[in-house]
């Protein structure tokens, strides 16, 4: 089977870029797989063709409808059996994956400015042609909320949906034995704004425990520190921008806190649980469905509630026996979480979508006519 995969990117960083790199090292031995992308990082196995598309990178109003005419002409060119999409990056590709939901980010994001709704507005025609296209011949959500959105947004669809999440490095992201400390250690990880620091910040003001908040990720870092000033928590919160080797700075942790307002699934919140932390997410996170509430850490309801989150991590910090046990739930949840796995289902999706083999088992997701892949 020739197939090529469309994406703007494909690198180790990020969730989707990294979602298509993880993806081209594993089914570039399972068929015969181009990538076509505005550039490529990472290690890929021999035999991956590599087709650069040369087009600026920034401004987005400008660069994904010039990624879509020059890909959408390699595609073609290439006369593959089946192309693979992200979103909306090429319309016309017969199997979309749903990692992001546009429309649904611009129902909540009621304070974005100009730019950033005109970014918005182009991204959801782009995903609308994308699911409503005539070639199009499945669907694969990383969520089932995801899915759920998708169909709301620009369905009925009327070509399956596979529910296929993403995965985590087990072996890069692990529990490690802890030093006693007299002060717990919170983790935030992601963009601040988006992701709830400044909520992260107000429940940590509220605790009864003594404990710091760690902030790694991009934004406005005097902002964040004039709201920790102002709530008598300045000397507890660190800031620091992105950076690599971030699996120790998890390794380092006790409670990982996520209060995102939107999250299609949210690939820090399953490295925490595979690094054996207690998650406190909001019920925005596609991947709050791993967690078990009071078993692996606790899904709150509303992304804006601090006294929520306040109340789920002092409940977790309250006894240390009881935070082992969850450490070890928590690792446990993302056990089959793994990018082999998520390869083989995409495969699966790959020889339905062609009539190759019989199409994949489907259940109902709540909210959308979607299904589960390689079930």
């Amino acid at each position: 089977m020739r197939v090529a995969l469309a994406i703007h990117r494909v690198r180790p960083g990020g969730g989707q870029d990294r979602y298509a790199l993880e993806l081209a090292r594993r089914l570039g031995k399972a068929c015969d797989l181009d990538l076509i992308a505005l550039g490529v990082e990472g290690d890929l196995p021999p035999g991956v063709g590599v087709k650069l598309v040369r087009v600026p990178a920034r401004p987005m109003l400008l660069a994904a409808p010039l990624f879509r005419v020059r890909a959408g002409a390699v595609a073609r060119a290439g006369r593959y059996d089946l192309v693979h999409t992200v979103g909306g990056a090429l319309p016309g590709a017969h199997v979309v994956t749903a990692q992001f939901c546009a429309a649904e980010w611009r129902r909540l994001d009621a304070g974005a400015d100009w730019y950033h709704r005109m970014v918005t507005a182009q991204a959801v025609r782009d995903e609308r042609a994308a699911y409503r296209h005539p070639r199009l011949a499945a669907v694969i959500a990383v969520s089932r909320r995801t899915a759920s959105e998708v169909e709301r947004h620009y369905g009925p669809l009327p070509v399956p949906v596979y529910v296929v999440p993403n995965a985590v490095d087990l072996d890069t992201f692990t529990p490690r034995p802890q030093a006693a400390r007299s002060r717990a250690r919170l983790l935030f990880v992601g963009a601040f704004e988006r992701k709830g620091l400044d909520v992260a910040i107000r429940a940590l003001a509220r605790l009864s425990h003594d404990a710091e908040l760690r902030a790694v990720g991009g934004g406005d870092h005097e902002r964040y520190r004039r709201l920790a000033a102002s709530l008598g928590v300045a000397g507890r919160v660190v800031l620091e921008p992105p950076r690599g080797g971030i699996a120790a700075v998890f390794a380092d942790a006790d409670v990982f806190v996520f209060p995102t307002r939107y999250e299609p699934f949210g690939m820090v919140i399953a490295e925490a649980l595979a690094s054996g932390l207690p998650v406190v997410t909001s019920a925005r996170a596609g991947a709050a469905d791993l967690i078990r509430d009071g078993v692996s850490g606790y899904v709150v309801a509303d992304p804006e509630d601090e006294a929520a989150f306040a109340a789920a991590i002092d409940r977790i910090l309250d006894d240390g026996a009881a935070r082992a046990a969850m450490s070890r739930a928590a690792r446990e949840a993302v056990r089959d979480l793994t990018w082999d796995s998520v390869a083989a289902q995409t495969l699966q999706v790959y020889r339905a979508a062609t009539g190759k083999v019989p199409r994949p088992p489907q259940r109902p997701v709540p909210g959308g006519r979607a299904a589960a892949a390689g079930a």
